[in-house]
């Protein structure tokens, strides 16, 4: 009889995003230790493991179909390295950017838990405190695996928009979208990311359509 871990595999394979966000629950500490111990003196306040972790989850999503190994380890093992390829590209971005004359600012990496923690809020429409529902650390690594599952663009206008604070026109500026279209996205990526979190998670919202 198949493991519930193989069931999920298998789900996850067929596209189930919820059985992936799932998986990807089970490693996300190991995972996000591992690139913190990578994560230098020299690289310390330049980049973080939030960052890191965003763009492998991302990756890992899209190729999960490629995944033929059987077994936790052996799914962590493809994890990690999705996460240190992903470390390596920033380190190598980083460095590049340092070299740059056009570079007119120093990159700085932020702690990304109260924005993971303010969007869970802001899903839940009373505004109910995500540790009654999810834990502290829990409720940041279960807003991040969910994030991850979002189909492009959509996970890129929500990260825009609520992890890192940028307005809507400066999102439409960069995706080289209208206002109106960057609006939809985010609504649909919101709807989506609360969906995602009460099956992946047991994140339970009170009800309603979760604010832009």
């Amino acid at each position: 009889m198949p493991s519930s871990f193989d069931k999920l595999l298998d789900n996850a394979r067929r596209g189930d995003r919820v059985a992936m966000g799932r998986l990807l629950m089970l490693h996300d500490r190991r995972l996000r230790q591992r690139i913190s111990r990578k994560i230098g003196a020299d690289l310390q306040g330049v980049l973080s493991a939030d960052d890191v972790l965003q763009e492998a989850y991302t990756e890992a999503h899209r190729h999960i179909g490629r995944f033929n190994s059987q077994g936790p380890q052996a799914f962590y093992n493809w994890l990690a390295r999705i996460a240190d390829h992903r470390f390596l590209d920033a380190v190598k971005a980083l460095r590049a950017a340092k070299r740059s004359p056009r570079r007119s600012a120093r990159r700085v990496a932020v702690d990304r838990s109260s924005s993971f923690l303010g969007l869970a809020q802001l899903i839940d429409e009373k505004n109910r405190t995500p540790s009654k529902v999810i834990a502290g650390q829990e409720a940041v690594q279960a807003m991040q695996v969910a994030l991850a599952s979002l189909p492009e663009p959509c996970r890129r206008a929500v990260w825009m928009r609520h992890i890192e604070g940028k307005s809507v026109k400066e999102i439409a500026a960069v995706m080289g979208r209208s206002v109106r279209a960057v609006h939809q996205l985010c609504y649909r990526g919101m709807l989506r990311l609360r969906e995602q979190m009460v099956s992946q998670s047991g994140f339970r919202p009170s009800g309603g359509h979760a604010s832009m």
